[in-house]
């Protein structure tokens, strides 16, 4: 079988506000990423999920549940995330591991200031169509970065979801 590659489980919620995705500037890595981080111990991807999106962006946020979901009193059904990602992690301060990222589209649960400062730091609202057009958006020094394809079409997907299109 080979070495075995360590992994971590992580959690990313792509937050959907007034037809925008958020998405926050990360210096280290030089990527545009939605909310997301590492599980901390005893933790659900979905608690995860909400609670990056507190940290990250200040709001509180709720999972978009797929259309036919199990609701059942007995036990917990937790929404199934989007997709789940396998991500090679290859930076020169960590040793090389990978991540698998519980992938979730949630939605602000109350109105969301577009230009009001998040917990982040550098951050962009991006609309469906600048998404559709495989953008690169500004640093805050202004350098264009594209958008990494995976996000850009989750943060697509996303919005659709919020919208309650298939």
């Amino acid at each position: 079988m080979g070495e075995e590659v360590e992994r971590h489980h992580t959690a990313t919620a792509y937050i959907v506000a007034r037809g925008r995705t958020l998405l926050l500037w990360h210096p280290g890595l030089r990527m545009w990423l939605p909310p997301g981080g590492h599980l901390e111990r005893n933790e659900d991807p979905v608690q995860g999920a909400l609670r990056e999106a507190y940290e990250e962006a200040g709001l509180d946020v709720e999972v978009i549940p797929p259309r036919g979901m199990l609701r059942i009193e007995y036990p917990l059904v937790l929404p199934p995330p989007a997709v789940i990602l396998i991500e090679d992690i290859v930076r020169p301060d960590q040793p090389f591991h990978q991540h698998i990222d519980h992938v979730y589209f949630t939605r602000a649960v109350v109105p969301v200031d577009l230009d009001a400062p998040v917990p982040h730091g550098p951050h962009q609202w991006v609309t469906l169509e600048s998404l559709a057009r495989a953008i690169a958006l500004p640093t805050p020094d202004g350098t264009l970065v594209p958008v990494a394809e995976d996000v850009r079409l989750l943060g697509i997907r996303a919005i659709e979801a919020a919208r309650g299109e298939p």
